[in-house]
């Protein structure tokens, strides 16, 4: 896509157009912010208009990509020669993928204006690798542009972070990411409506949701906590058997994620503080509210709070949900 195309952070498209038009544009960019924000497409989009040839044609007041041209579209396609992407290829960024980067960057390009290095998930390097690209950041080769990528901006050395231009990324608005997804996809309007509301401000997330898997969990949500108001133990303690020993731990999080979606639901219901995320299953909604009050909705959200940030020791799932299921349900009204 072209700066033209891309949704939100309108100050920074605008602050990296006007760096490429009066030739300010710095050699060592660091684009900050949550994941699924964009930060990818405009690093993208930037080395498209650095090498584009017709940048300036026409009469645009800024320079942007023609988004046709065979440079352009080599780098939509991950083909160009001049433009790398280098993401981790296990948990961290190794010492040898930046000492490689360094060394491409050193060197002239082969057909474009100005190479292009697009760090992916630059907290994740090792601080061996980071001080490996700390020379190239300190004497940037002329013709090469290096673009770090991170969603944790204190995880990046501060010796890193003070030889970068630092551009911050925020959260899209709901009414630009239903916008985005309007003039892209054809979809019933609901579901424009529900995916903007689940994105968290994130295009990215937005993309990635699968609606139908979506409310297939939400429908597990529901009755779950339908369940949990009847205190129906022996259902209780098969649906804490299937959640914690037959889903894998990607899965058993994605469950939990949509049951905090659909009680942060009803909480606003029953204080009116906001407009609700689900709005397609209200009538369940408000069914729930008569018999979850505020008090027991935060407890148990803050149960379940402390059951993820527990998943990283390796506890039985099974168990501590057996557990939480059946004490909320011995403590309803």
């Amino acid at each position: 896509m072209a700066f033209r195309d891309l949704a939100g952070n309108e100050w920074v498209k605008r602050a990296l157009q006007v760096a490429v038009q009066e030739g300010r544009l710095g050699h060592s960019l660091l684009f900050s912010g949550p994941e699924g924000v964009g930060k990818r497409q405009f690093a993208l989009a930037l080395a498209k208009t650095i090498n584009c040839p017709r940048a300036f044609d026409g009469d645009r007041p800024l320079p942007d990509s023609c988004d046709l041209c065979p440079s352009c579209r080599k780098i939509a396609r991950g083909e160009h020669l001049d433009v790398l992407v280098v993401r981790p290829e296990t948990a961290f960024l190794r010492i040898e993928q930046i000492r490689s980067l360094c060394e491409h960057a050193a060197r002239k390009p082969l057909e474009a204006r100005r190479r292009v290095f697009i760090i992916d998930d630059a907290e994740t390097m090792t601080e061996q690798a980071a001080n490996a690209l700390l020379k190239t950041l300190e004497e940037p080769p002329m013709e090469s542009v290096l673009i770090l990528l991170t969603s944790e901006l204190a995880r990046l050395l501060p010796t890193i972070r003070s030889r970068c231009q630092i551009y911050h990324f925020a959260p899209l608005g709901l009414a630009e990411i239903e916008r985005f997804l309007r003039e892209r996809f054809q979809r019933p309007e609901e579901e424009i409506r529900l995916l903007a509301r689940l994105s968290g401000g994130r295009i990215g997330k937005a993309l990635s949701i699968d609606l139908s898997v979506y409310r297939e969990m939400r429908h597990e949500a529901l009755e779950l906590l339908a369940v949990l108001s009847a205190g129906d133990r022996v259902r209780l303690i098969r649906a804490a058997e299937y959640w914690g020993r037959r889903l894998d731990r990607e899965e058993f999080e994605r469950r939990l994620e949509v049951l905090e979606h659909v009680l942060a639901d009803v909480l606003r219901l029953q204080l009116e503080a906001g407009e609700v995320v689900n709005a397609d299953v209200i009538a369940h909604l408000r069914s729930l509210a008569v018999r979850w009050p505020p008090p027991r909705i935060v407890r148990f959200m803050e149960q379940l709070a402390a059951l993820r940030r527990d998943l990283w020791r390796n506890l039985n799932r099974q168990l501590a949900l057996e557990a939480l299921f059946l004490a909320e349900s011995d403590a309803r009204p």
